[in-house]
C-alpha cells in the first residue's frame, strides 16, 4: 500500500520536472525572440532573415509555454498515477522511446543529405543536423551507462 503512494509521488515529481523544463525552454525561446525583435546587442544583424527567426522562436515559445503551464497545472487522478507507475506501462514507454530514438538516428542523416543534395540547406545546416544527432546519441550512451551502474 505504501509502495503505491511512493510511486505516485515519483510520478508527480517527474510530471512537475517535465513541466518545469518545458516552461524553462519556452522562456528561453521567448527571450531569444525578444532579443532578435529588438536587436539587443546587434543580435538581429547576425541572422539573415530576422522576421522568420523572431516568428519561429516566438511560435516555439508560445507552444512550449502553454504545454509547460498545462503540465504544471495538471493534477493526475489516482487512476493516472497507478497507470503511470505500472511497470508494464513503464516498459512500454521505454521501448517506444527507444524505437523512436532509433528512427530519429536513421532519419536525421538521410534528411540532412537529401536537403543538402537538393540545395535546401547549406553545408553548415547539414552539419548542425548531424551534430544534433551525435549529441543525442552520446547522451543516450551516457544514460545507459548511468542506469547500468545504478542497477
Amino acid at each position: 500500500m505504501n509502495e503505491g503512494k511512493s510511486s505516485g509521488g515519483q510520478v508527480r515529481k517527474a510530471n512537475k520536472r517535465t513541466g518545469a523544463v518545458t516552461l524553462s525552454i519556452g522562456v528561453a525561446c521567448l527571450l531569444i525572440a525578444l532579443a532578435l525583435g529588438f536587436n539587443v546587442g546587434g543580435l538581429a544583424d547576425a541572422v539573415p532573415t530576422v522576421a522568420k527567426a523572431v516568428w519561429g522562436f516566438a511560435g516555439c515559445a508560445a507552444a512550449l509555454l502553454v504545454c509547460g503551464i498545462a503540465a504544471l497545472l495538471h493534477k493526475p487522478t489516482p487512476q493516472e498515477l497507478v497507470s503511470q507507475g505500472d511497470e508494464r506501462n513503464k516498459t512500454i514507454g521505454a521501448l517506444a522511446s527507444t524505437r523512436a530514438f532509433e528512427l530519429f538516428s536513421i532519419l536525421i542523416p538521410i534528411v540532412a543529405l537529401g536537403l543538402y543534395s537538393f540545395d535546401q540547406v547549406t553545408l553548415v545546416g547539414m552539419l548542425v543536423l548531424i551534430g544534433v544527432e551525435v549529441v543525442a546519441f552520446v547522451a543516450y550512451l551516457i544514460w545507459i551507462a548511468r542506469i547500468q551502474r545504478s542497477m
